[in-house]
């Protein structure tokens, strides 16, 4: 998804992470910065989550936290594991979910279909 297009749809909530480049929910939009702030910011949480500085700022753009890191980050932070893995998800026209959803569960709760190989999820209706 590109920036322009979700800045038209989302406004002043989008930014490009000035670590990955990739567009992602600004702050006060995104849970999982919040925690991993908390935390002592992507570096520090990496190792006490035994991960990646690079997955740490993966989940921060597609605000999702797989399991058994978020039960983890709960147990540190306090934070509700639903804020932390189901983005407030935008369906742009009629073929594009952003954030792209990774949870299983939550595909099926929303009738998404699975990821493409790229890692986005496409509604085609």
């Amino acid at each position: 998804m590109d920036i322009a297009t979700l800045r038209n749809v989302l406004e002043h909530r989008v930014e490009i992470s000035p670590v990955t480049g990739r567009p992602r929910f600004k702050s006060m939009h995104n849970d999982v910065l919040f925690y991993i702030e908390r935390l002592g910011g992507s570096a520090k949480a990496a190792t006490l989550l035994g991960t990646f500085p690079a997955d740490v700022e993966q989940w921060i753009d597609e605000h999702h936290v797989p399991q058994p890191f978020a039960d983890r980050i709960r147990k540190l932070t306090g934070a509700y594991v639903s804020l932390i893995q189901a983005p407030p998800t935008v369906v742009i026209g009629e073929a594009c979910v952003w954030p792209p959803v990774r949870s299983g569960d939550i595909q099926k709760k929303l009738g998404l279909p699975p990821l493409a190989e790229d890692g986005a999820i496409r509604v085609y209706s």
